[in-house]
C-alpha cells in the first residue's frame, strides 16, 4: 500500500487494483460523557483528550475506485448535523473525483453523520448516478423512516455479511455499534471499520465503549474480535473517527493498542 496523493480533506491509498480514498467529511466534536466506562461516563482523561473540554471527532467517508467502478463508503453528515461538517463534495473534488463519478454507495450504518450526505440540500439525490445503495439488512426499517431519505429509496438494496457492493471488496459484520454496522474489507488488504473506534483512548483502553453505541457489550466484544483478526491477518485499517488520516495499522501494546498513520 502507498499513498499518491494528499490534500487538506483528502488521502489516497494504491492497493492492486483498486485505490482507496479517506475523505474529510468535517470535524465537530462531542460532550466528554460519550465515552463510556464500566461506572458511566469516562473520568480519566488526561490533557491532550480533550479540546476545550470536549472529545475531538472527525469524520469520514472513503471512496474505493477501480475497473469495475466507484464505490462510496458512509456519505458524511451532510447538512444535518454539526457545524463544519458537510464538506463531503469539497474533498471529493479535491481528490480528483466528483459525485457523478459515485456508481455504488454502501453504507457502514444509518446513524445521522453516515447517511446524511446521500440528500443534497435540494432535497434531491447527492449521488445520481449511485443506482444501488446498499444497506444492512437489520438496518432497512431505520433507513425508510427518516423521510430525508425518501429520494434513495427505490436504489436501497439489503446487505448481509460476506455481500460484495463491488468486486474486491466484502462486506464484515460488525455489530453493536449498530444492530447491522459493517465493515467493508478491500482487496482482502484493508478494513474499513466504520465506528469500531470514536476516539484514540478506544485504543488504549479497548473496553471504553460510546454513549451512542446501541449494544455496548455487544460492541466491546466486536471490538476486540475485529482487533484480533485485524492483528492475525495484518489487515490495514480506515475508520469514520481515527485520528488523521483515518487510515494506518494497528499495533498491539501490551493490552492496549497503537495506530500508526499511514505515511506519504
Amino acid at each position: 500500500m502507498r499513498v499518491v496523493r494528499e490534500t487538506e480533506r483528502s488521502l489516497t491509498v494504491e492497493l492492486d487494483d483498486l485505490s482507496v480514498t479517506m475523505l474529510l467529511d468535517g470535524e465537530t466534536t462531542m460532550g466528554p460523557d460519550c465515552l463510556r466506562g464500566p461506572d458511566g461516563a469516562y473520568r480519566g482523561y488526561a490533557p491532550g483528550d480533550l479540546v476545550d473540554g470536549r472529545l475531538p471527532l472527525p469524520v469520514r467517508a472513503f471512496l474505493v475506485q477501480g475497473p469495475d467502478g466507484c464505490l462510496l463508503i458512509d456519505a458524511g453528515a451532510g447538512q444535518a448535523w454539526h457545524k463544519g461538517l458537510g464538506q463531503l463534495g469539497a474533498a471529493l473534488a479535491e481528490a480528483g473525483s466528483g459525485p457523478q463519478e459515485v456508481t455504488v454507495v454502501a453504507l457502514t450504518h444509518t446513524h445521522i453523520d453516515h447517511l446524511s450526505g446521500l440528500v443534497d440540500g435540494d432535497g434531491g439525490l447527492a449521488f445520481p448516478n449511485a443506482e444501488r445503495v446498499f444497506v444492512a439488512t437489520e438496518e432497512l426499517m431505520a433507513f425508510r423512516a427518516e423521510p430525508r431519505m425518501i429520494p434513495v429509496l427505490p436504489r436501497l438494496v439489503p446487505l448481509e455479511q460476506g455481500d460484495g457492493p463491488m468486486p474486491g471488496v466484502m462486506a464484515v459484520n460488525a455489530p453493536g455499534h449498530s444492530p447491522g454496522h459493517m465493515a467493508y474489507l478491500v482487496e482482502a488488504r484493508l478494513l474499513i471499520w466504520g465506528d469500531l473506534v470514536h476516539h484514540p483512548l478506544q485504543l488504549a483502553q479497548p473496553g471504553l465503549t460510546w454513549k451512542y453505541d446501541e449494544n455496548p457489550d455487544q460492541a466491546r466484544a466486536t471490538r476486540a474480535g475485529l482487533f484480533d483478526r485485524v492483528l492475525d491477518e495484518g489487515w490495514m485499517v480506515a475508520g469514520s473517527h481515527l485520528p488523521h488520516p483515518g487510515i494506518g495499522r494497528l499495533e498491539r501494546d501490551g493490552n492496549a493498542y497503537v495506530f500508526h498513520p499511514v505515511m506519504r
